[in-house]
């Protein structure tokens, strides 16, 4: 179970020129009160949007709306905790790895610290490239276990692929990238970057929010947990891969009266005690490409219903 007060941890991960930077200038554009973290190998790495900055050192870079950009160099671990020890400490990490890094190591070594967890492993691509990647014998391998270790994956630059090129085809075959969101530019909600905020979770906006939507990629449900269902069992139900889920978090009211909140994203998903009183109730997301809701309806029955 996740500790209470660790800090979240987003890595991206992609080849070279697949749209990381972009991504994250986007994110710092749309965070809107939610205050990020951006740590990178080299501030040289990461082109920060000149307008963004308010200040600059060789340790940290200040940016609008409280968010921040801090280089780790030789010692990730050391900077992750300096982060969770600062007094105004960040709402979610989001660690920038190079383009030829394997996100599964980077996991492997946060895990062993108890400030923070991985919450998500997003890995970029690049439409009009990765076919060409996959085949490359001096590439593929890295590639590979970039996509494969990622709970959501971005197919970026969707725009420059004719709608009657071969290539919607082949992704739709392909045993990992049929899950692939089609993205331009880099541009995706932060609701399905990152995890929906926390102002999604007061007990008044909870269905609104979920019933407002997203673009037109993706569906948003409000799911009702029955009393005391086993938050280990329904996190667990919400990653079948059969039901396409990009995206699951709330509360339910475990076995023990306890309110534990419960996330999932991709074929991750992990739990903890609520650290306020919530009202039991998930919002779910995926995408209307895969979109099931009789399957979804027969894989999460046994622990609650939908919303009307």
């Amino acid at each position: 179970m996740i500790g209470p007060k660790a800090l979240p941890v987003t890595i991206i991960s992609g080849y070279l020129g697949a749209g990381k930077t972009t991504l994250v200038n986007n994110a710092l554009r749309k965070a809107n009160g939610l205050k990020l973290a951006i740590l990178v190998n080299e501030f040289g790495n990461l082109a920060i949007d000149e307008d963004l900055i308010i200040a600059q050192d060789e340790n940290m870079i200040s940016l609008a709306g409280g968010c921040i950009c801090c280089s780790y160099g030789n010692d990730m671990l050391l900077s992750l905790k300096e982060l969770t020890s600062l007094d105004n400490k960040p709402d979610h990490i989001i660690l920038e790895a190079s383009g030829v890094a394997i996100p599964s190591a980077i996991e492997s070594s946060i895990s062993l610290i108890t400030e923070c967890f991985t919450e998500s492993i997003v890995s970029i691509i690049d439409c009009e490239q990765i076919q060409d990647q996959l085949n490359d014998k001096y590439i593929a391998d890295t590639v590979i276990s970039q996509i494969q270790s990622a709970d959501i994956i971005l197919a970026n630059k969707a725009d420059l692929i004719k709608s009657d090129s071969p290539f919607h085809n082949w992704k739709e075959n392909h045993e990992v990238l049929n899950k692939a969101i089609l993205v331009s530019h880099s541009d995706v909600d932060l609701d399905i970057f990152l995890g929906i905020t926390r102002h999604y979770w007061s007990p008044n906006t909870i269905i609104k929010k979920a019933d407002k939507g997203h673009t037109n990629k993706f569906w948003s449900k409000v799911f009702f947990p029955y009393a005391l269902v086993d938050p280990k069992k329904l996190s667990e139900a919400l990653t079948q891969s059969n039901l396409f889920l990009v995206r699951a978090k709330g509360h339910v009211s475990g076995p023990d009266a306890k309110i534990y909140e419960v996330q999932s994203v991709g074929h991750r998903s992990y739990i903890k005690l609520a650290n306020k009183e919530k009202l039991p109730g998930l919002v779910l997301i995926g995408t209307k490409e895969h979109m099931d809701f009789d399957l979804l309806n027969q894989g999460l029955k046994e622990f609650g219903s939908f919303s009307a």
